[in-house]
């Protein structure tokens, strides 16, 4: 008898995994996740991205261009314009254009004409590029900061990332520091705090890990 139940149970629990995909998943990261973003494909943009319309015929200097601190490959370029004009990951595009992205989570793409300068078609990428934008592990996403005014701290910390557009939540580095990243461990983390007006005391920073870090790239990487 007891061997009819166990044989019953058996076939039961076999029945009833038909419909069940016991399969293990992904599971959760155990590391920084590193993605190299290829906005633009022989000049124009890649599949899923788009032309901002407000943005073509509009002109730009780049007689300082260099190579994008984000690249991963040659291709993708940084320096053109001023701060404002956020041109610090761009692709070269056709007839003499240059598109350049907004932030690496976003699909549309600022088109540009070169008016003045050459782009550095062979200059090679730097051999620890910095992200292009990065997604915290609470989900915050913040964008490497272009150029401008930031506000300061008393512990003389600057800015490196918006992750709000304001200066309530920022990415900080010192002042003298190559990177605001630390990599020494497999999940990157960095210092998150506040900037202000003069040199305001807000506290030492908070550690955050970095789930996700984008950087660009373009088709010279095979």
């Amino acid at each position: 008898m007891r061997k009819l139940i166990v044989i019953v149970g058996a076939a039961l629990l076999a029945m009833g995994m038909v419909g069940c995909d016991v399969r293990p998943g992904a599971g959760p990261l155990k590391s920084t996740k590193v993605e190299t973003i290829v906005a633009v494909v022989d000049g124009k943009p890649a599949k899923g991205y788009h032309l901002d319309p407000s943005s073509s015929d509009r002109v730009i200097d780049c007689s300082y261009a260099q190579i994008s601190r984000a690249a991963t490959t040659m291709g993708v370029f940084g320096g053109c314009g001023a701060s404002a004009d956020v041109a610090d990951v761009c692709w070269q595009g056709t007839g003499g254009k240059l598109l350049c992205g907004t932030a690496p989570w976003e699909k549309k793409l600022n088109e540009w004409v070169v008016g003045s300068g050459r782009l550095p078609v062979n200059a090679e990428p730097l051999a620890e590029p910095e992200p292009w934008g990065v997604e915290l592990a609470d989900g915050r996403r913040c964008r490497a900061r272009v150029g401008g005014a930031w506000g300061g701290r008393a512990d003389g910390m600057v800015g490196a990332y918006s992750c709000t557009g304001d200066l309530r939540d920022v990415i900080l580095q010192g002042v003298d520091a190559k990177t605001a990243f630390d990599r020494s461990t497999p999940f990157w983390t960095v210092a998150v705090g506040e900037l202000g007006s003069g040199s305001p005391d807000f506290g030492p920073p908070k550690r955050v890990q970095v789930r996700v870090a984008y950087f660009a790239g373009s088709q010279v990487a095979g």
